[in-house]
């Protein structure tokens, strides 16, 4: 493992309660996800995304929001 890396997980291994590893450990993952090999998409799961991707941003109801999250207590 490059040093750097080592000494990172070792620092994280000893600062870090076990929430904030955890929360560590999801971040490597989703990055180790998008950072290695060839993506494995089938043709019409590639065709979903592109037709995803083409939609137009719509900004989400800042009061919808609000609204979802105080049914939530």
């Amino acid at each position: 493992m490059d040093e750097r890396l080592q000494n990172l997980m070792e620092r994280a291994e000893t600062c870090l309660d076990a929430p904030s590893r955890a929360t560590l450990a999801e971040i490597v993952d989703g990055f180790i996800a998008t950072h290695t090999g060839p993506q494995d998409f089938t043709p019409q799961e590639l065709a979903h995304l592109r037709r995803i991707d083409a939609e137009p941003f719509v900004p989400a109801d800042a009061e919808k929001v609000a609204a979802l999250f105080a049914r939530r207590d």
